[in-house]
Formats: structure tokens, C-alpha cells, sequence
């Protein structure tokens, strides 16, 4: 064959590719926007057919009239430099006049002897901003009891706090425990179980001031905001008293499950304070808490408030944050790693978990020290620490067999992500430890998108700049949105082990999930999940098309890796 015949023969497979892909819109321009080639996935997501956009302008059919000369002028540079332009996220026109947001790469491409052509390939982000709401909802509401959950209370409070002039009002807080819900699960099955949770939360409903103010915290807990109406600490006792009186009563009915009456009991603790609250919200619901333990273990009533007998747990917290401060150089830290593998298995590197050994408070949480290391400011030495010896092990690893690739992945705090020096602070390390920064990856949370997103863009660009790669840990769980993602400079995507631990077939879960994973593939980001604890769960994922794992059924933190190491 000559070798005419096999550049047609190549063009007409490139052509009829094109023609066949149903999920990519690519259609094709002459250097004045004239269309040249419309594929049937153009058609779906524009409206117009083949034979009715070619020989049409580019800038009557799918333009926004605001954006044309914007997009003449880069039209004409790529044309003038045969060049393409960076992927983009825009939002174009359909033909009934609707807005399609469409996630957009461009390209000239020169044939010889014939004119360039600038193809445009336009993934639609309808159905993903769709998921989008979805992940948002769930990361906000109980899917059982179409509750606020915690995350979103802890938001509820802390507004309503501020948005009182401090006029010394006194509101309250209410945590309510179902009894023996336990072994309603275990008898009656978790079926039935759900069915008291969901009948639970309809007979609270009617004591919610608003739809807001009602929460489920988790398994069988609910939470009930009591807006500062009383000026005393004594008037609104009474009054929380009073509501969780007739809220133990209102549960009390007896409820059919399996053709049989059973009867409910609920306990409740009371938190009270000031508006506006010196303290935070989960400072807040803690002390609710406390309050209905007390009242779970007492023998004589059902409701308990937090006093100030209870505030030993605060003072707690205080002798904790001064204990943090000496840590360091105590030599009281230790990093666990926790091993991250391929599909096959394989050994990609490690995520650093740090761990405080307390000599007289033994092993403390990072959910107990991390958030008063945060709010004093600790965390900032802290993290130095941790990144420090995460650079020292790669520095190690770089000149043993097998193990120069090896990443390792480093939580960074919020506190620490936006000090001015950070950045500095990242490349002193790495220079002076000899690691090499692609093996090197920051976790951040999607809290850091809250505000201020060209910081936080700026930041990770400068970050990518000394060779560090980045993560978004927790996705699906927060602020992250598309229009976000778009512009940040992100290398990979970590799945929450929320997501993870519901994996059902036609689940939410498996459905956010793979949402998650067809986003990651296509924005060209690495996807991770981690919380992967069973073989089931690990097929599952496979079967949804992630690429990385993390939990315990590959391995436990752990401070001695050698283990690991040892089959490298």
C-alpha cells in the first residue's frame, strides 16, 4: 500500500473514533469558525445535528454573545501559533438557549497540504454537577433521616451565635440518646433499627424551632438547638427542662415493630450558654455530651445539665494543650506509616501518621490533640516536626534497591497551609534533608477552600513549583466543588472512607464513588481510596475504576516499615 493510502486509511479510523464516542463532544473549526466536523456526542450536548451546524459560525451556534471576542482572540493566537491552550472549564450555549458547562480542551492540528483545523473536545458536566449536589447533600444531611447531620449543626451554631448582639440571652443544647438501641439492632435487626431511627426523628421534628435546629449526630443520637430566649441561666434550665421532658414523653409511645409493641426510653443532657458563646461549637455539643452520660448513668433521672463539676474535661483539654508544648523536644512524637498500594498490590509509598506517647496520659488520640494543637497554635512546630522526618526517610530510601519512588504523604494543617513563610519552610526542609520533592505529597483538607481560593490556588502553584505533588484528602466531604477543581492545581483526589464503607450495588456510596473516580480520570488526577479494610470492599473499588488504595487490609500504621521495605 502507498503511503497515501495508509494516511486515509489512518484518517478514516481516527474519523470514525471520533464519530462513534458517545461521552466526548469534538467537533472541529476553520481558522474563521466555520464548523468543519460536528461527532453525535456535539449533537447530544449542543442540540444541534450534523447537518445543521456544519458551515455554521462557531460564535452563532454554541458562543455566549459575552464571550466572543474573547474567544476570537484565542482562536486567532492558536490558529497564528498552531498551538493549543490550557483545558478550561466554560460555559457554552445550547440551542434552545440553555447554559451547557462543558469542561474544554483545544488544538490546532496541520495536515500537509491541507488548512489547519482547531478541534475542540468538550466533556459535558451536567450529570457530574448533578453528583456534585449529591455529595454536597450527603456530606450535610443523614441519608436515613433526611437529618442535618453534625457537620451541618456545628455550622447552625455557630451562626446562631453570632448572630445575636451579645445581649446576654441564654440558649441551650440538647443531646437525646435512645436507650437500648443497641439491642434493638441486635433482636429485631438493623432494619427495624432504622425504622426507630427514622421514627425517632419525625417525633423530634415537631420540637425544632426550625428545620436546622434538629440534627443526627450518629448511630442513635439527636441533637436540638433551643434558641436564647431567657436572660437567665435559671428561666432557660427551666425551659430546656420542660422540652426534654415532653420529648422523652413523645418517645415514649410504644412503637409496632414486627406486629409487636415496644416501648422507647430516652435520656437527655442539656448544655447551656451565653450569646454570643466564647465557645466553639463542638466545645458546645461536647459538654452536651457529658451532660448525657451523666444522665445515662444516673439511677434517678433521665435528664442531666453540664455544670461546673463537669468542667475537669475542659481543664482537661487545657493541661493537654500545655502538655503539646513540650512534646517535641520530650521526643514524645512518632510517625506510623500506613502503606498505599496499586491495584496489583504493590507498594506506591506511605502516608505519616503522627502519634503522641504521653508518659503519664498514654497514647492521645490526634482527635483530642490535633484540634487544641491547631487553635494554639502548636500545630505550626508540630508539623514542622512531622515534615521533617518524613523528608529524612526519602532521603533514606533514595539510595536503597527499589525504594527511590517511594512517596510519602504528609497531612498539612490549615493553620500551617496559610502562614506567609510556609513555602519557604517547605523548601528549607527538603534542601537540607537531600529528599527528593516528587516523592513528596501534602494532604489537604477541603476545609482550606472555605475562603480565599486564590491563596490557596497561588499557594499549591508555588508548591508544584519545588517538585511537591498534591492531594485532596477527604474528597466528597466538604467545600470541594467543580468550579474549585478546576482551577486548582491538584494531582490527585482521596476518596472518603465514608464512601468507602458503603459500596453496595446501586448505593449512594458506589454511585458517588465512581462519580468521584470518572471526575479524577477526567481532569487527569490520581485517585486514592482509603479506609479499604476487606477484600470485598477492595474488588469493589477495582470494579469502579480506582487506581489506589489504602486501609487496613493492606496494612496497619505502624512505626517499623522495614516490613514493608523488606519486599522491595
Amino acid at each position: 500500500m502507498t503511503k497515501e493510502h495508509n494516511q486515509h486509511l489512518s484518517e478514516a479510523r481516527f474519523r470514525k473514533l471520533f464519530d462513534d464516542t458517545d461521552a466526548m463532544s469534538i467537533q472541529g473549526y476553520s481558522a474563521d469558525g466555520t464548523v468543519v466536523y460536528w461527532n453525535a456526542a456535539s449533537e447530544k450536548i449542543y442540540g444541534y445535528s450534523t447537518a445543521e451546524a456544519l458551515g455554521k459560525s462557531l460564535y452563532d451556534l454554541i458562543i455566549p454573545a459575552d464571550m466572543r471576542n474573547e474567544v476570537k482572540q484565542a482562536v486567532a493566537w492558536m490558529f497564528e501559533y498552531q498551538q493549543g491552550i490550557p483545558p478550561a472549564r466554560l460555559n457554552l450555549k445550547h440551542k434552545d438557549g440553555s447554559t451547557v458547562p462543558v469542561y474544554s480542551s483545544h488544538t490546532v492540528v496541520a495536515l500537509p497540504g491541507e488548512q489547519p483545523i482547531m478541534f475542540c473536545m468538550d466533556a459535558d458536566m451536567r450529570s457530574l454537577e448533578m453528583a456534585e449536589a449529591e455529595v454536597q447533600r450527603l456530606s450535610y444531611y443523614d441519608p436515613l433521616t433526611d437529618l442535618p447531620n453534625r457537620r451541618l449543626m456545628l455550622e447552625r451554631i455557630a451562626s446562631m451565635t453570632r448572630s445575636i448582639n451579645g445581649d446576654g440571652a441564654v440558649a441551650a443544647l440538647l443531646i437525646v440518646d435512645i436507650d437500648n438501641f443497641h439491642s434493638i439492632n441486635e433482636s429485631l435487626g438493623y432494619s427495624n433499627g432504622d425504622k426507630v431511627l427514622v421514627h425517632c426523628a419525625q417525633a423530634l421534628k415537631r420540637f425544632a424551632h426550625s428545620a436546622d435546629d434538629l440534627a443526627r449526630l450518629g448511630k442513635d443520637e439527636f441533637v436540638l438547638l433551643l434558641h436564647g430566649n431567657s436572660a437567665s441561666f435559671d428561666a432557660a434550665a427551666a425551659e430546656a427542662e420542660l422540652l426534654a421532658t415532653q420529648i422523652i414523653a413523645a418517645l415514649e409511645i410504644p412503637l409496632q415493630l414486627d406486629h409487636t409493641l415496644h416501648q422507647l426510653n430516652a435520656c437527655v443532657g442539656i448544655a447551656l450558654f451565653h450569646c454570643p458563646s466564647p465557645l466553639p461549637s463542638d466545645e458546645l455539643i461536647r459538654q452536651a455530651d457529658i451532660a448525657l452520660k451523666m444522665a445515662k448513668n444516673s439511677k434517678t433521672t433521665a435528664i442531666s445539665f453540664f455544670d461546673q463539676g463537669m468542667e475537669s474535661v475542659v481543664k482537661g483539654r487545657v493541661q493537654l494543650a500545655q502538655a503539646l508544648h513540650h512534646a517535641i523536644e520530650l521526643e514524645q512524637f512518632s510517625l506510623a506509616m500506613q502503606p498505599q498500594v496499586d491495584s496489583t498490590q504493590r507498594l506506591i509509598g506511605f502516608e505519616a501518621l503522627l502519634r503522641w506517647q504521653h508518659p503519664t496520659l498514654g497514647q492521645v488520640s490526634p482527635n483530642d490533640f490535633i484540634p487544641i494543637a491547631e487553635a494554639t497554635g502548636s500545630i505550626i512546630g508540630i508539623g514542622d516536626w512531622v515534615l521533617e522526618r518524613s523528608c529524612a526517610l526519602l532521603a533514606q530510601w533514595s539510595t536503597r534497591s527499589g525504594c527511590q519512588d517511594l512517596k510519602i504523604s504528609v497531612n498539612v494543617s490549615a493553620v500551617q497551609f496559610r502562614l506567609g513563610d510556609f513555602v519557604e519552610r517547605v523548601s528549607s526542609v527538603i534542601e537540607r534533608s537531600g529528599a527528593n520533592p516528587h516523592n513528596l505529597r501534602f494532604e489537604l483538607t477541603e476545609s482550606l477552600l472555605a475562603d480565599d481560593i486564590d491563596f490557596v490556588v497561588a499557594q499549591l502553584e508555588r508548591l508544584r513549583a519545588l517538585g511537591v505533588s498534591v492531594s485532596l484528602d477527604d474528597f466528597g466531604t466538604g467545600y470541594a466543588s467543580l468550579a474549585y477543581l478546576t482551577r486548582l492545581p491538584l494531582d490527585e483526589l482521596k476518596i472518603d472512607r465514608a464512601f468507602v464503607d458503603d459500596l453496595e450495588p446501586h448505593s449512594k456510596g458506589a454511585l458517588l464513588t465512581e462519580t468521584i473516580i470518572s471526575l479524577g480520570r477526567s481532569m487527569n488526577l490520581a485517585v486514592i481510596a482509603e479506609g479499604v479494610e476487606t477484600e470485598q470492599q477492595f474488588k469493589r473499588l477495582q470494579e469502579l475504576g480506582c487506581e489506589y488504595f489504602q486501609g487496613y487490609l493492606f496494612g496497619k500504621p505502624s512505626v517499623d516499615v522495614e516490613g514493608w521495605l523488606g519486599d522491595k
